[in-house]
């Protein structure tokens, strides 16, 4: 092979294994890049895959919680109706029991009268007092019989009548009338005892923290 044939096929090689080698070197930069383009592509999807879930879980623990301190709510609240029920109904039972006591509730209307007459020493006010209609009949003597000798004023003695469907009684001066039941009794102590019954309550559900 002549000389210049040679070296003009020589050159040739060279030039394409330059080539081969630069088409090589540029599809693996392209190559390259298309993959870290993709990466960037999947990383800021996974990120905002990420987001979305921590968002949702951000949602739905705020939501749990929200349902949570609704039901302890209305758990406290049937807590506390529930009690105000059952206190109620024991004063009440207590507070009847003590109004059906014949000499118990002797008792209070002879201080109530007295204490009436002393306050209105200046005054004559008629004072009536209503009763049960099943108290006997010597029961009423007696209470006049003591009012009598203790307060020792005709003036100041008051009417018994014997005239309420219900245990306890009413008095009446003028036009002011009181009555004394079960019912009115019962509220008046419930009035006093349900703010210590609400603290008991609410120690009990924040575990005695003040």
């Amino acid at each position: 092979m002549p000389e210049n044939l040679e070296s003009f096929v020589k050159k040739l090689q060279s030039e394409g294994v330059e080539a081969g080698r630069e088409a090589a070197d540029k599809l693996k930069k392209e190559a390259d890049q298309q993959a870290e383009e993709i990466l960037a592509h999947a990383r800021e999807e996974a990120e905002g895959i990420v987001r979305e879930a921590e968002d949702e879980t951000e949602r739905r623990r705020n939501h749990t919680q929200a349902e949570l301190e609704m039901a302890a709510r209305d758990v406290v609240l049937r807590l506390r109706d529930s009690l105000s029920r059952a206190l109620s109904a024991l004063i009440t039972e207590r507070v009847s029991e003590g109004l059906k006591d014949p000499d118990y509730l002797k008792g209070i209307i002879k201080e109530l009268v007295v204490a009436y007459a002393r306050g209105d020493a200046t005054r004559e006010k008629q004072m009536d007092v209503h009763v049960s209609r099943d108290l006997p009949d010597d029961w009423i003597r007696h209470l006049l019989t003591d009012l009598s000798q203790t307060l020792q004023k005709p003036e100041k003695m008051p009417r018994i009548q014997a005239d309420l469907t219900r245990a306890g009684f009413d008095y009446r001066v003028e036009d002011a009338a009181i009555e004394v039941s079960p019912d009115s009794v019962t509220e008046v102590l419930l009035e006093m005892v349900n703010p210590e019954l609400q603290a008991i309550i609410q120690r009990a559900v924040t575990g005695g923290a003040t």
